[in-house]
């Protein structure tokens, strides 16, 4: 075309549409009836038209100058509105990912789907489309791996991606918790997360963390060599993950290692507002997974409570039977033995007096008949409290006797430490003969600790016996008492029968174990003891030779 043709295009009526218009297509005749539309669509980006008017210009003056200005800055305005556009829509795209996020988050409250989810929709390609993500949560100024998703490499993200474009699924649909498709994904992932152990306040944590907001790591940042050889030079983002007191709860970590798109301000921007709608979420699941496990403890407590409470009403009452029986024994023992004794002496002496024989005989006959009575009692509590055995678990008993001390303890500003060691074996004995054993030794470790101290009960295994250690931090024990110490009826105190150590030595003894003190002035005593395992067969063959 000549100068001013391209122009002339621009008015163009039906009687010109035979020009041959090298921007126009077709399907684009339509063009040629509609002024607006053409110039909108064609001449404002048409290059000979814009050489046209400075041609034009030269020859015809200042109007035609004008025009090729007036093009620039139209075609400047319509470049802003695509971008505008285009903006628009990314924006539209990712609102509506948020909102099916947080419709999908609603009412989830398991940590492994809210990990799940939130990944989902940071690799979606509907909104930020992220190559890959993983997810690290907080334990104890700790951040731990806990899930990931993406592809390993190009190949399989092909795949992924064309898988989801042919199933054609909404976002609503790959928001949607798949057992199997978690499994797999920390499974391809697993060895990275378990090397992933960060500590919170390490660089670059500690960068996000204190600045609340989501970050571009680098090559040239500090990261501990777990990332940097994982990431090996490619950019990542970090997104914290926040409670509502801005107690961290996790992180998410996220890269493009294949197609390398980097983000736009107000994409990094909106990386923090679907921070915020996980985070909502994860400390949600976070708050109730330790709610369970409160209910729980609790739930097993009081089990535990109950059991100790049953064990202790039934040891209270055989304990009431044990006194009763000692009270009877020492209220009838001397009477019925000093009875007896001076009958005999009378018996003796009125041999030869049939007068006195008639009354003494009878008093003679009943004093023996109260001496066997006594006896066979005696021997029946015996055989109860002595003779009842079973199988023991030391820890339990400990235990139960720490229940009923502590509260003691605590009055006196004494610490308790229970060390028990796990899966002992059992031991044969009666159940409360062990329990008054250890009582009286810890009940004499907290009258030597008036004003407090340390009680330390600890068991353990040892050359084939089960060793029982209890330590406290009292005065300790002179040299002159300890010879005494196992004696009955020896005491330091004001008030005591005496026979508290020396009836543990007995039971501890009849049990077939050892019993020992070692003491340091100002330091405390040590009481240790040892008692055999049970043996089953061992027990048998005594059982079938009593037979």
């Amino acid at each position: 075309m000549n100068n001013g043709q391209i122009w002339q295009c621009v008015l163009l009526d039906d009687k010109r549409r035979s020009f041959g218009l090298p921007l126009y297509q077709t399907g684009e005749e339509y063009l040629l009836s509609a002024l607006e539309s053409r110039i909108r669509e064609k001449c404002i980006t048409c290059e000979e038209l814009r050489n046209d008017f400075l041609d034009l210009s030269k020859e015809n003056g200042s109007v035609f100058e004008v025009l090729p200005i007036v093009l620039n800055e139209l075609m400047n305005i319509n470049q802003k509105l695509e971008s505008y556009g285009r903006s628009f829509e990314i924006k539209e795209e990712m609102f509506d990912t948020l909102v099916c996020l947080s419709t999908s988050l609603k009412l989830v409250l398991d940590v492994d789907k809210i990990s799940y989810k939130g990944l989902v929709a940071f690799t979606s390609g509907s909104s930020f489309g992220f190559n890959r993500a993983f997810a690290l949560l907080a334990d104890k100024r700790k951040l731990i791996g806990h899930f990931a998703i993406g592809p390993r490499d190009r190949k399989e993200a092909l795949r992924i991606w064309k898988g989801i474009s042919y199933k054609k699924m909404s976002m609503s649909e790959l928001l949607e918790f798949s057992p199997r498709v978690f499994n797999k994904e920390k499974d391809k992932f697993r060895e990275i997360l378990q090397k992933m152990e960060f500590r919170i306040n390490e660089e670059p944590f500690k960068k996000v963390f204190k600045a609340e907001t989501s970050l571009r790591i680098s090559d040239q940042d500090v990261m501990p060599g777990v990332l940097r050889d994982y990431y090996e030079g490619i950019p990542f983002w970090i997104i914290p993950l926040f409670s509502h007191l801005r107690r961290p709860l996790g992180a998410i970590l996220l890269d493009n290692f294949l197609t390398r798109k980097e983000l736009t301000h107000k994409e990094v921007k909106a990386l923090d507002i679907f921070a915020m709608e996980i985070s909502l979420a994860l400390e949600r699941g976070l708050t109730y997974e330790e709610l369970e496990e409160k209910v729980e403890t609790l739930e097993e407590a009081n089990v535990k409570l109950k059991e100790h409470q049953e064990l202790i009403t039934k040891l209270r009452a055989e304990a009431s039977i044990g006194d009763m029986v000692l009270q009877l024994t020492h209220s009838f023992k001397n009477p019925v033995i000093a009875i007896a004794g001076l009958a005999r002496i009378l018996k003796k002496r009125a041999q030869t007096d049939l007068t006195m024989s008639r009354y003494i005989d009878p008093i003679f006959d009943e004093a023996v008949k109260l001496e066997k009575t006594l006896k066979n009692f005696v021997d029946f509590t015996k055989t109860r409290y002595w003779m009842d055995k079973s199988q023991l678990d030391i820890n339990k008993v400990i235990e139960l006797l720490y229940q009923e001390k502590k509260t003691k303890g605590k009055q006196q500003n004494i610490n308790f430490h229970l060390k028990l060691s796990e899966n002992l074996p059992p031991i044969l004995g009666n159940e409360y003969q062990l329990y008054t054993c250890v009582e009286n030794i810890v009940n004499n470790s907290l009258e030597a600790m008036p004003k407090g101290g340390e009680l330390v009960i600890e068991t353990n295994t040892q050359n084939g016996s089960i060793s029982l250690e209890i330590n406290d931090t009292g005065p300790g024990i002179s040299e002159e008492v300890m010879e005494y110490l196992f004696t009955p009826f020896f005491t330091t105190k004001t008030i005591g029968s005496g026979l508290g150590l020396y009836t543990s030595k007995e039971i501890i003894e009849n049990m077939g174990g050892t019993i020992s003190v070692s003491c340091v002035r100002n330091k405390g005593c040590k009481v240790t003891i040892y008692l055999p395992y049970f043996d089953s067969k061992e027990n048998h063959e005594q059982n079938i030779s009593r037979g």
